[in-house]
């Protein structure tokens, strides 16, 4: 096994555990944006501050993020140049939302 996929397999793990944790939901509706949120520090209530250093570390060392893909009903791991997208494209979405 490669150390990209120990790192992803930790990283899932991780995730799910704080989706657990702090929601009792296995991978709660739109964790990945909630988590991601709290990496780039736009929220400081989700978890703790090791919690966080964990994700960084983690994310860093596979470079990536595990989403929620909903086809295979399942988290799966993308590029960090893809979540980036992802996270863009739902931010703007939500922004978009919030001026109707």
């Amino acid at each position: 096994m490669d150390e990209q996929t120990i790192t992803v397999g930790l990283l899932r793990k991780l995730m799910a555990g704080i989706s657990e944790e702090y929601w009792c939901a296995g991978w709660l509706g739109d964790l990945e944006y909630t988590l991601w949120d709290a990496v780039t520090g736009k929220r400081k209530d989700i978890c703790s501050p090791e919690e966080i250093e964990q994700l960084k570390y983690l994310s860093g060392k596979c470079g990536g993020w595990m989403i929620w893909d909903e086809q295979a009903k399942d988290e799966r791991f993308v590029p960090m140049e893809e979540w980036l997208r992802l996270y863009e494209a739902k931010r703007h979405k939500h922004l978009a939302k919030k001026d109707e």
